[in-house]
């Protein structure tokens, strides 16, 4: 499997396996990275917690559009549909980071933040296009045989009729 390709490039189409693979090789040092450094962050400040989450975010952000172009592209879809799937959660990471979708509220002698109105809505709208985005990248399957962004990836794994 070429990771560099995976992560890093925005042409072509790759199938769902590869998709979920390097996905989940995303997720995983994601969540380490969560465990190791943003926990304790915002175990301290819940705002310095908020920063290091959305660096953390934009970090991981390049490769995980990557993965989802090409997945895109598989489907016959433009790339372009990516921004979609992305700036609510971008939108929830800054209004976040900036106190705009929560307040603090003192239950059992600790200060925990809990969403607002608009912070209700906003992970609404979140949640509702992070399950578009799991279906339509995740779940369906691509077009079969070329399409206006490369060659069906499947089609190399599809036994070829002998000619003759």
């Amino acid at each position: 499997m070429n990771f560099r390709y995976l992560y890093t490039s925005f042409e072509g189409r790759i199938n769902r396996r590869p998709f979920w693979f390097a996905s989940l090789l995303l997720i995983v040092v994601a969540v380490a990275i969560s465990v190791v450094f943003v926990v304790p962050i915002s175990a301290a400040s819940q705002t310095l917690g908020s920063g290091v989450s959305l660096i953390l975010s934009l970090v991981l952000l390049y490769p995980a559009v990557a993965l989802g172009v090409k997945r895109l592209h598989d489907r016959g879809k433009s790339g372009g549909l990516m921004a979609v799937f992305v700036a609510p959660g971008l939108i929830s990471h800054v209004g976040e980071l900036l106190g705009l979708l929560s307040n603090p509220q003192m239950i059992a002698g600790q200060v925990i933040h809990l969403p607002n109105t608009l912070g209700w809505i906003i992970n609404l709208i979140v949640l509702a296009i992070a399950i578009w985005a799991l279906i339509e990248l995740g779940l369906l399957r691509g077009t079969t045989g070329p399409n206006a962004y490369g060659n069906d990836p499947l089609a190399d794994h599809v036994a070829q009729p002998a000619l003759g």
